[in-house]
């Protein structure tokens, strides 16, 4: 079965709403389901809810338009409804579908959130701010070549999902604030493939906000583009991150360049590749390989922590995390600043057996003796970032960690091999240095003008 918006009643325009018609058109279908098509166009509109069943195809030319009303985004959050238990559950969207199967949305055409309703709701966060698409507890759900722009917040959540697949989007995320480009939230069996995406926050996210893990996912051949973080697991990690595998990818700085002094081309990627987990949960498994980075502060950074502050704590959520079993392959690096790759868990809890190879970077350095940390607080409970070791009290010392090229710490069996680091300015700090670290192994690690063990200072 199939219809065409048109028939229902839409009016393509700017100065028309078409939220009925095209819910009309998506309704007609009933339970056998089908193609619902946008025309080349453009069509404004507000939420609209997919069935089961349900193509929503967007033709060449064809224009989703958000509205400037928040009335037009009528609040409906999961966790009220018991589907997922989530603080990140946002309440408005564009395009909705919850526990629907066999869901897609197809075509060359473009969902453009408008910025999502300017300040009207919530301006200072983005909770409130609908998204472009948000999939909640849906079964065999497809997103492609579509392209995706100027969401209210986040570009796309996909939320307790099960077999997902994403492949060839077009994202441009700078519409309003915390502007992710895409989030994947608690779901298993998930294939992204060929999307390019430019955000003005997290370009792709991994979390796990509620129970349910991120398990079972392949992301290949993506071009990331951020003025934050290019890939990132976490920071919320209550139900873990399981399997998961990120292969030939591009990370770089935002087209859009955010300033900041000191970087005449605008800001760069924070880090090329955050791994955080600090509200418990298991992150094991973690596959990393084939990534080039452009213009990052820093190429990895990952973190153990005991944060809990966006946690479900009923239902037995109140465990340690683990973070173990962490595979990273062949990264090249263009350009960095001077701050190190970290490795780190907290006392008691260390990261464990970490495989970190093939990495080549050229980093930014210029660190003088008196900026460096003469003792690296632990800050366990902060938001994990890679400034969070520079903060006692929380505020900012201006110093840096003792390691221009790894920081590790708190961890147990971790290997670098056929890791070279250069420095572009001279560097007080050592190359790598190693604080309650058990069975830290290197082979063929060169910084500088050194090699192997004459990289690594011990603390003992």
């Amino acid at each position: 079965m199939m219809h065409s918006i048109e028939a229902f009643g839409a009016v393509s325009g700017n100065e028309n709403l078409n939220t009925k018609a095209i819910q009309a058109a998506i309704d007609a279908l009933g339970g056998e389901g089908g193609r619902v098509t946008v025309p080349p166009g453009v069509w404004r509109t507000g939420t609209v809810r997919l069935r089961s069943g349900c193509e929503l195809h967007l033709c060449r030319g064809a224009v989703l338009l958000g509205t400037n009303n928040p009335d037009d985004y009528p609040a409906e959050c999961p966790v009220e409804k018991g589907v997922v238990r989530s603080r990140r559950a946002f309440d408005r969207r564009m395009v909705y579908a919850c526990e629907a199967e066999d869901v897609s949305v197809t075509g060359a055409g473009v969902i453009d959130g408008a910025g999502g309703c300017g300040d009207h709701v919530f301006p200072r966060g983005s909770e409130g701010r609908p998204a472009n698409i948000q999939f909640v507890a849906c079964r065999r759900a497809t997103v492609r070549d579509v392209s995706l722009h100027r969401a209210g917040s986040w570009m796309q959540q996909y939320l307790a999902c099960e077999e997902l697949f994403l492949h060839n989007l077009r994202v441009w995320n700078h519409g309003n604030k915390t502007n992710d480009g895409l989030d994947i939230d608690g779901c298993a069996d998930v294939l992204v493939s060929d999307c390019d995406i430019d955000s003005h926050d997290d370009a792709l996210v991994f979390k796990s906000t509620g129970p349910a893990a991120c398990r079972n996912i392949a992301v290949n051949n993506c071009r990331l583009r951020s003025n934050c973080h290019g890939i990132k697991f976490g920071t919320e990690s209550v139900g873990g991150f399981e399997n998961i595998r990120v292969a030939n990818c591009i990370v770089s700085a935002s087209r859009v360049a955010a300033p900041m002094e000191g970087f005449a081309e605008g800001r760069p990627v924070i880090t090329g590749c955050a791994l955080e987990c600090t509200d418990g949960g298991i992150m094991r498994g973690i596959s990393l390989t084939g990534l080039t980075i452009e213009r990052a502060f820093v190429p990895v950074f990952i973190k153990l922590g005991n944060r809990h502050d966006r946690r479900v704590d009923e239902d037995g959520f109140n465990g340690a995390g683990v973070l173990e079993d962490i595979r990273i392959d062949d990264i090249f690096l263009r350009s960095c600043g001077p701050f190190a790759a970290s490795v780190t868990g907290y006392p008691g809890h260390p990261v464990r057996r970490v495989r970190i190879s093939g990495l080549r970077a050229v980093h930014g350095g210029g660190v003088a003796a008196e900026a460096v940390l003469e003792e690296v607080p632990e800050n366990s409970d902060a938001y994990p970032e890679i400034n969070m070791f520079q903060k006692r009290d929380g505020k900012g010392t201006g110093k840096h960690l003792p390691a221009w090229g790894f920081y590790i710490r708190h961890a147990v069996d971790i290997s670098l091999s056929e890791v070279d680091f250069r420095l572009r300015a001279p560097d007080a700090r050592h190359p790598v240095v190693a604080e309650d670290a058990v069975g830290l192994m290197l082979r063929d690690v060169r910084m500088g003008d050194l090699r192997d063990m004459e990289c690594v200072r011990c603390i003992d």
